[in-house]
């Protein structure tokens, strides 16, 4: 199948009712028509769709590669996009978390240079998600970061970040309650960075104030956050009801319960909602116990990954195509909807380009071929197809 001149498609497009048969020569669109009926086809039938390619805005990392790892470099960097091209994600942001002042910067150093050196990854990676370390020291919205690597924001410390990574910061993760936070979100959008409110829990007057700031963004919306909070003045309220404010939603199937889902995709505007995985490195991992930062954890048959011995999450083990499946699922999106959502959406408000997916002759071939497997429970892909580096399963 690799080797064939031509290969030829059938599936129905998102957002249409009849299926098509394309064919691609060359990265190209040769022909597309809707007779199916009496065209031989290489890949799929009426039952498959053919959606965009995603883009993922939180990765932690996949396949036992973690971005958080010492030994992380430009060839483990590339062995994780390449793994995660093959679930149609063809840009993803990597993800540093709250750590020392050394490590971030090691680990922006390490990402930057790559992305300098190698065409594939700066392509596939527009730059670095800061998830802290600028975040609530408080327990409850730190969540898993660690305390001792919580800081106030500094400018000082984000340039060092900033230098490090040949400037690929694409935006920050950070409480605006933290002392100075107001003053540090006007800066970073001064300097192209985009700003997220999460892991904190700050009240409504100062949300306010940080998006007149210029923060944009909420990070996993209803995680990060204390446990009990007031009934009218929190976080979840504010960031569903202000519409200058996009939310990400991490739906796994774990870390939201499907009420919440539905009520996410009731409140806020499909053009600000961005779905995201959160992967950590035990995405794509068989079910076990591991070790994740000196601690035990066990990824369970369903996906869950949890502190060992406990019903405490310890991060997601999700892809992105997964959370697409369980947020149509639980909401009244359309599939259309659901896969803007995992892509034209995040890049349009984080400024990414993405391969269009426009589905006519003449054009480049950027899409996913997909079906929905026997149980009903997830998508199966079939052949992904991007600037001539086409995947294909059979």
């Amino acid at each position: 199948m690799r080797h064939k001149e031509t290969i030829t498609i059938c599936g129905i497009p998102i957002g249409k009712k009849k299926p098509v048969v394309c064919a691609i020569k060359d990265g190209n669109i040769i022909r597309i028509k809707e007779d199916v009926k009496t065209k031989a086809v290489d890949i799929g039938d009426e039952e498959i769709i053919m959606a965009p390619l995603l883009l993922d805005i939180q990765v932690n990392g996949g396949f036992g590669i973690s971005i958080q790892d010492e030994n992380l470099n430009e060839e483990r960097l590339l062995k994780l996009s390449e793994r995660l091209f093959r679930l149609g994600i063809i840009r993803w942001v990597p993800t540093i978390v709250s750590n020392s002042i050394e490590k971030t910067e090691y680990l922006c150093k390490v990402i930057g240079d790559s992305l300098k050196k190698n065409k594939e990854l700066s392509f596939a990676i527009p730059g670095i998600h800061l998830e802290g370390p600028w975040i609530s020291p408080e327990d409850g919205p730190r969540g898993a970061h660690a305390k001792e690597y919580i800081r106030t924001p500094s400018i000082k410390e984000f340039e060092k970040y900033y230098k490090s990574a040949n400037g690929k910061i694409l935006y920050v993760t950070l409480a605006p309650e933290q002392k100075g936070a107001i003053s540090f979100i006007k800066y970073l959008v001064s300097k192209g960075v985009h700003v997220s409110l999460g892991h904190h829990n700050a009240d409504v007057p100062i949300m306010q104030k940080a998006v007149e700031a210029g923060a944009g963004l909420c990070t996993h919306i209803g995680n990060g956050i204390q446990n009990y909070i007031h009934r009218h003045n929190n976080p979840i309220w504010y960031s569903l009801a202000e519409d200058r404010l996009s939310v990400s939603v991490i739906a796994d199937g774990h870390h939201l319960p499907p009420t919440v889902l539905k009520v996410i995709a009731k409140c806020k505007k499909p053009n600000n909602i961005i779905l995201v995985s959160d992967a950590t490195q035990f995405m794509g991992m068989p079910p076990g116990v591991y070790q994740e930062f000196g601690a035990p954890v066990e990824l369970k048959q369903d996906g869950k990954l949890c502190l060992k011995g406990t019903p405490y999450l310890a991060g997601s083990a999700s892809s992105l195509l997964d959370c697409i499946f369980v947020w149509k699922e639980h909401t009244p999106y359309s599939w259309e909807m659901t896969f803007k959502c995992g892509a034209s959406v995040p890049a349009k408000k984080l400024k990414i380009k993405m391969p269009p997916f426009t589905l006519k002759k003449g054009v480049k071939a950027n899409f996913i071929c997909a079906k929905i497997n026997k149980e009903k429970t997830k998508w199966v892909l079939l052949g992904i197809f991007c600037n001539n580096k086409n995947f294909i399963y059979v």
